[in-house]
């Protein structure tokens, strides 16, 4: 079994440079107060769809933790104890920088009926020039960040109960597909749990409040995300004991049965996603992307990893690369330079229009700066982001992985 597959890091990259666009396109828009949420533009439909991409870096994320769970307690012969210490202590330092990125420097949460942003502390003083603190919304807010790290540590209990209680070594792909169509059937109590979460907010019962939290609170709670980690622990199951056949056919065959359910779902029920609402439709978006995410997953994995021969990178392809290495660090600090660049935007044009085309346009060339800049950090091996820090902090309780790849 590799230690590292190639594809996933540029899939990854490709989907952090991807939301680093459309953060811009639809923070940007001077129109996003005026839109019509019965009958949105497709475009806005089609952003508002894909600022949804957080499953497929669980998906990616559940599948790189599972092949390293699976190297440490069979290769390297780490107890279970250890492993568990070790996504522990995974799992609180993406939390912690989730809850530092999300209240000081994370993208604003738009607030249609009084026509405002909840800004993170930064963002507000720059776009505002006024020091606030953290809404309650913010602070329970559950990120894409903290989803991953609330994942890495559930992932690990699962893949560790699967070794403790079962044959693991003939059942784990079945284990882990089972498991996550049950997460998935069980994510629909989100739809009466969120209003009871809602109502607990309303009513000051912080207790339900805190149980409820992580499990159904908007944007992406365990309920259904844990599913898309799980999914991707199946796929890593594929690759560790699967020939290249079975491995193209189950993830493919799997991706468009749930894509094309998800589809059928979406088209017969009531459309409020740009409303946000908890019910059917959402649900259907999920289990679409659930399939989306499969394919994309076996396209990239089929290019890069699976073939007879070695693939060497091109520009675009390491040009992604690198945001799926070290794009972290610029994702944690990119909406405070882009309210930098608006703020100068109005000082020079105070009643300037910023339409979604050039939005998307102003997003687009600041990702691809974002692309030059971590050009010339590879040269220093990305030193002192995120990712180095994360190296330095794991290195004492195990092996990363990811030390290997900011090294070159």
């Amino acid at each position: 079994m590799k230690k590292n597959y190639l594809g996933l890091d540029i899939l990854r990259g490709l989907g952090i440079f991807s939301v680093l666009i459309l953060h811009t396109g639809f923070y940007f828009f001077s129109g996003i107060f005026d839109l019509d949420l019965d009958n949105p533009p497709l475009i806005i439909t089609l952003i508002g769809f894909l600022l949804m991409f957080a499953g497929l870096f669980a998906m990616i994320s559940g599948l790189v933790h599972t092949i390293q769970t699976f190297r440490k307690v069979e290769e390297k012969k780490y107890s279970y104890k250890d492993v568990l210490k070790y996504s522990l202590v995974a799992t609180s330092y993406i939390l912690l920088i989730a809850y530092l990125y999300f209240l000081f420097t994370g993208p604003g949460l738009i607030k249609f009926e009084t026509r405002s942003y909840d800004n993170s502390l930064l963002v507000e003083l720059i776009r505002n020039g006024r020091f606030i603190l953290p809404s309650l919304e913010r602070i329970l807010y559950i990120d894409s960040l903290v989803m991953i790290g609330m994942n890495i540590v559930l992932l690990s209990l699962i893949t560790l109960v699967g070794y403790k209680f079962i044959n693991f070594k003939k059942s784990k792909s079945l284990y882990f597909y089972l498991a996550a169509v049950f997460v998935l059937a069980v994510s629909l109590f989100r739809i009466p749990l969120y209003d009871i979460y809602l109502d607990a907010v309303d009513d000051g019962r912080y207790f339900v409040v805190l149980i409820l939290n992580w499990l159904v609170n908007k944007n992406n709670p365990i309920l259904p995300f844990l599913s898309f980690a799980l999914y991707g622990a199946w796929i890593a199951t594929l690759l560790k004991n699967s020939s290249v056949k079975r491995i193209k056919l189950y993830i493919y065959s799997s991706g468009v049965m749930f894509f094309l359910l998800g589809i059928f779902m979406y088209l017969n029920t009531e459309d409020t996603m740009l409303e946000r609402s908890i019910d059917l439709k959402w649900f259907a978006i999920m289990v679409t992307q659930i399939g989306l995410f499969k394919i994309m997953i076996g396209v990239f994995l089929s290019i890069y990893d699976l073939g007879k021969k070695e693939v060497k990178m091109n520009f675009v392809s390491k040009f992604l690369y690198r945001f799926g290495i070290a794009g972290l660090s610029i994702f944690f600090i990119e909406q405070v330079f882009s309210s930098i660049i608006l703020r100068m935007i109005e000082l020079f044009k105070n009643d300037i229009y910023l339409n979604i085309p050039v939005s998307v346009g102003i997003g687009l060339i600041l990702s691809l700066f974002w692309g030059f800049v971590l050009i010339k950090w590879e040269k220093y091996h990305y030193k002192y982001g995120i990712e180095y820090f994360y190296t330095k902090v794991m290195s004492k309780f195990g092996e990363s992985e990811k030390k290997n790849k900011l090294n070159g």
